[in-house]
């Protein structure tokens, strides 16, 4: 590649954007802006459900003389709960790819797949949440209903977006996630699933940034004192 400019500075920038700390700093930039994603269209969804725990302003805004509150609200959590998933996938084939590019032949490769696989694709709710997404995107969106279940009691009642189970069991392609599927009764709360397969990626992704902090400190540590240099 053709130096930038015939200047010492040029030179010096031309090295640092050429470099492989520059290369690795991208990489992990680029991972860290795919779990942003996630992190933003699950807080998205969880703010869109957050009203309903107030069950008495819920009562007056989703009642039968409010039909279109109603399809409004499933409406933008069905676009919510789609975005979530979709992301939650986009973030690991991010992963899988830059853990090729960057740890090939490496140590940390191995030390990565181990964890994975323990910590999330041995877990049902990953096997769940990735058919869910093979049904959302090459077969159809998920049916939403709200529903209102009285509590114990009969002094409150409870408002939850969910998914019939039903429904879902129409489509032949489970594999993995089948037994998972049956274990979830009549329905399933979208809130619910979302959260816990979120904080099993936090998790998982927060191990996966303090190594590669771990392993790249001297190589970000480089890169810090060749951006220095270029102002000198």
């Amino acid at each position: 590649m053709e130096e930038s400019y015939k200047t010492e500075f040029g030179k010096r920038f031309d090295v640092l954007e050429q470099s492989k700390e520059m290369d690795i700093y991208r990489n992990f930039q680029a991972l860290q802006a795919s779990f942003s994603v996630f992190i933003g269209n699950f807080d998205e969804l969880t703010r869109g459900l957050g009203h309903l725990k107030d069950s008495r302003s819920s009562l007056a805004m989703y009642n039968n003389d409010h039909r279109d509150n109603i399809e409004s609200l499933l409406e933008q959590s069905s676009r919510f709960f789609h975005n979530f998933l979709a992301s939650a996938f986009s973030l690991i084939e991010h992963t899988r790819k830059i853990v090729n590019r960057l740890y090939s032949g490496k140590a940390f490769k191995d030390e990565y797949q181990k964890k994975l696989e323990q910590d999330v694709i041995s877990q049902p709710i990953h096997s769940f949440v990735k058919e869910l997404r093979n049904y959302s995107q090459h077969y159809t969106l998920p049916i939403l209903a709200l529903q209102m279940t009285f509590l114990e009691g009969f002094e409150d009642f409870d408002f939850r977006v969910k998914i019939d189970i039903e429904i879902l069991k129409q489509w032949d392609n489970w594999k993995g996630a089948k037994s998972y599927l049956d274990g979830l009764g009549d329905s399933f709360c979208i809130e619910t699933i979302a959260k816990e397969y979120f904080v099993l990626i936090q998790n998982f992704y927060g191990w996966l940034t303090q190594r590669q902090l771990s392993v790249h400190k001297a190589d970000f540590e480089r890169l810090q004192q060749m951006q220095q240099d270029l102002t000198i």
